[in-house]
């Protein structure tokens, strides 16, 4: 069983999505904990009707915005609970704009990660691919960061963003996610502390491996925020802007790398 940690702040519909998107597409056996940082809007109450329908498993709903590393943390505190009772291998940590891809062939793509990983010892964090329709116009580096080789057929040393990211618990389990910005350094966090500290190799699942077509079979998971945020929400991209830029400082000022 995956714990899967889903951090939420308004944007209810997408959280929505999100969250059926988890519910509907992800086969291997998973527990849902969905942590809400002071939402404003109405995703409180959808959040209250998926728990009482049992689309998550387990649901903190904090009073006011805590901030992006908080929340993860009280997320990773309800997985070492779970950790006393059961075996935990693996800790999948996403967003709630992101919804997984749709694989039925051989499993889902949680299956997939885990079945990676567990023939890969190296790998100690993997998440998965997006669809190249929604990336932002304004933000080229994106795509271009994903020019992967055709002939690596299950992932590459590249992961950006709490992508539906599988993470190994027994390098996940002592860390602690610090920063003082609302948004911003967090994920390079983590993905730093794998690779520099773990000596791990970072992952994304690109799809499935054909045998009879010789080829990796996309099946890439969306991204809901980064168009439509561009377009409907203007003020939440610039408030994400500043905190991103307060985030680069403060890693800057104190020569942090993880």
């Amino acid at each position: 069983m995956v714990p899967i940690i889903l951090q939420t702040h308004n944007r209810a519909e997408y959280t929505a999505n999100t969250i059926m998107g988890i519910y509907n597409n992800i086969l291997h056996p998973h527990y849902t904990i969905v942590i809400d940082n002071g939402s404003t809007d109405s995703t409180p109450e959808f959040l209250r009707f998926a728990r009482q329908q049992g689309y998550i498993n387990e649901l903190i709903l904090n009073s006011e915005n805590k901030g992006i590393a908080e929340p993860k943390n009280q997320g990773l505190e309800v997985v070492k609970k779970i950790a006393e009772t059961e075996e935990i291998k693996y800790v999948c940590i996403t967003d709630n704009d992101i919804v997984p891809p749709f694989i039925r062939e051989g499993g889902c793509a949680l299956e997939h990660i885990v079945k990676l990983m567990d023939a890969n010892k190296n790998v100690g964090m993997c998440g998965v691919d997006l669809t190249r329709d929604n990336a932002p116009t304004n933000q080229e580096w994106w795509w271009r960061l994903r020019q992967h080789p055709n002939t690596i057929p299950e992932f590459a040393e590249i992961s950006i963003g709490f992508w539906f990211s599988v993470i190994r618990y027994e390098y996940f389990k002592d860390f602690k996610f610090i920063g003082g910005s609302k948004y911003g350094k967090i994920d390079e966090s983590l993905r730093n502390y794998i690779t520099l500290v773990k000596k791990a190799k970072v992952g994304l699942l690109k799809g499935y491996y054909d045998p009879t077509r010789k080829e990796t079979v996309s099946r890439c998971g969306i991204h809901l925020g980064w168009t439509e945020d561009i377009q409907k929400n203007p003020s939440y991209v610039e408030f994400k802007k500043q905190e991103r830029a307060k985030a680069e400082k403060q890693w800057k000022e104190e020569n942090r790398k993880w």
